[in-house]
């Protein structure tokens, strides 16, 4: 600029400094700082002013804004204040853990002290090591909560937020049970307490319908329920026979079945139908209780006085279904002054073959029929 105004002419130099608004005269550069933004400017030197020089001071103008707005004095900041208490009357506070937990350490190497006993290190036990944030699993909890993407100082392990989630300012959505521990478990399908046994898994015995085996070990078990002797000794000898005898499956009636594990001849006793003997004016009331829990009803009517009650306190009698075509029946006996359901076999049943006996429910309308699935051949459909 200097080479341009020694060199060019007068005239020239004349033209272009009209044109371009600079000074007529030499001027030291300082002379071109603009006032203070309090102090008026003169009309004339309005226009004279450079576009970065006017940037500049509206940043300084907002820094300065700025700075007078985000000012608060320290102690109205939010804070965190941790407090320490014991049952001794021990009490302290502090800005940070690790400050609160010194004022721990302290007084109880001065208990120690006063006592004459050895010093305790502390060197590797910090406070946040005392609160447990250190802990993996915790620091994966403490990240997920709402609120922590705005800690921008805080390197994330677990989470990792983009800059987009750290523009959105979210409210978390408010519970209507005021937390989770308040919620009520809502189960995706019907509770039940037995599917372990309807599992795939568990294999069915193999059906077998050869009439010729006649193996040695059972011989003795089935002699006692045969119908040989006495009623009262074969139900005697049913609880330790029934276990050898029948087992619980995955049913293609309904869920669980019983199913024989050997050959049982037609009327051996099989199973006692085992539960809680309760009074019949009780089972509405129990079923509706069963029912409001989710549980599956198993029982079965004795007399017009007495029903038992299989659903807590059962055997696998309760998971024997039903069909129109039976090969079981059941029968009350009294033994010993106490009445009990066992169940007979109708025929000769084979080694893999479901035991069923007809339920003989009494006869509703339409509207309250259950269907029936045991896909004999003299179905009726329905099973009341």
């Amino acid at each position: 600029k200097g080479s341009f105004e020694e060199e060019a002419d007068p005239h020239m130099l004349q033209q272009y400094r009209s044109s371009s608004h600079l000074p007529t005269e030499r001027s030291s550069p300082w002379d071109r700082i603009p006032p203070h933004p309090s102090l008026p400017m003169p009309e004339d030197e309005t226009d004279s002013y450079s576009p970065l020089l006017k940037l500049h001071e509206f940043e300084e103008e907002q820094r300065r804004q700025q700075a007078q707005t985000t000012t608060v004095p320290k102690e109205d900041r939010p804070k965190l204040v941790f407090e320490i208490t014991s049952d001794d009357g021990f009490k302290t506070s502090a800005d940070t853990i690790n400050a609160a937990w010194e004022q721990v350490v302290e007084k109880v190497q001065e208990a120690r002290n006063n006592a004459r006993m050895k010093q305790l290190s502390f060197a590797a036990v910090s406070g946040r090591v005392m609160l447990g944030v250190m802990h993996d699993s915790v620091m994966y909890l403490i990240e997920q909560l709402s609120g922590a993407k705005n800690c921008i100082h805080y390197k994330f392990k677990y989470h990792k937020y983009s800059p987009h989630d750290l523009a959105e300012d979210e409210d978390p959505p408010v519970n209507p049970n005021g937390c989770c521990r308040a919620e009520i478990l809502s189960r995706r399908s019907k509770f039940d307490m037995f599917s372990w046994l309807a599992s795939q898994h568990r294999q069915l015995p193999v059906l077998d319908y050869n009439e010729e085996e006649e193996e040695v070990q059972h011989k003795s078990t089935r002699r006692p329920t045969s119908m040989d002797l006495p009623m009262a000794m074969r139900f005697r000898y049913l609880r330790q026979t029934s276990r050898e005898a029948v087992g619980v499956y995955r049913s293609p009636i309904h869920g669980r079945g019983l199913f024989c594990k050997r050959n049982i001849d037609s009327g051996e006793m099989v199973i006692e139908y085992a539960g809680m003997v309760i009074r019949s004016v009780l089972t509405d009331k129990r079923e509706n209780y069963y029912n409001s829990k989710g549980i599956g009803c198993y029982m079965f009517r004795i007399d017009d006085y007495e029903v038992v009650d299989a659903t807590m306190h059962g055997n696998a009698a309760r998971f024997i279904n039903h069909s129109c075509e039976p090969n079981c029946y059941s029968r009350v006996i009294q033994v010993e002054g106490k009445k009990h359901i066992l169940i007979f076999a109708m025929r000769k049943i084979y080694k893999g073959e479901e035991l069923t006996y007809d339920y003989k429910f009494p006869i509703e309308d339409q509207n309250s029929k259950i269907d029936c699935t045991c896909g004999s051949k003299r179905c009726r459909k329905y099973l009341n």
